[in-house]
């Protein structure tokens, strides 16, 4: 009983973890992403569970034009910068993390006012489960205050 709260935990944390770069990666490189409040819809994927998330969030022009905006601190003590490149309106995005070992990798495209990101997250430590994310962001206009 407790190893599968302690498994639960665990791929809950991790799926946060890559949620978090995977949130903020686009933000960051995507040179054309309009400042504002953004909507984000995600839908995480481990265990057979599905888990949609769905919040608000305002990307200034710091965040747009910031290296260190796609390196979200919280949970990501123990993980390499991710590796970002851009390419048009195609991103992808790159990280491996020692604590608890795993690796990310995602795919996405980004607009002025749009984004999406298809993330995998290889669980090295917990048989190579892989969770996955899939992430939309929509512009709703300006940030509030």
């Amino acid at each position: 009983m407790k190893f599968t709260t302690h498994t639960t935990t665990t791929a809950t944390q991790l799926a946060f973890t890559a949620l978090l770069a995977c949130l903020a990666a686009p933000t960051a490189q995507a040179q054309n992403l309009k400042p504002g409040q953004y909507e984000y819809t995600t839908k995480t994927e481990m265990f057979g569970m599905t888990i949609p998330i769905s919040f608000k969030q305002c990307v200034t022009a710091q965040d747009v034009a910031s290296q260190k905006a796609y390196v979200n601190q919280q949970g990501m003590e123990d993980c390499t910068p991710p590796e970002v490149k851009r390419a048009g309106s195609e991103i992808t995005i790159k990280y491996a993390c020692t604590k608890p070992k795993m690796t990310g990798e995602g795919k996405g495209t980004v607009t002025d006012e749009t984004f999406t990101m298809d993330m995998r997250v290889t669980q090295h430590e917990m048989g190579g489960s892989v969770v996955k994310t899939a992430l939309t962001a929509k512009r709703l206009g300006d940030c509030t205050k």
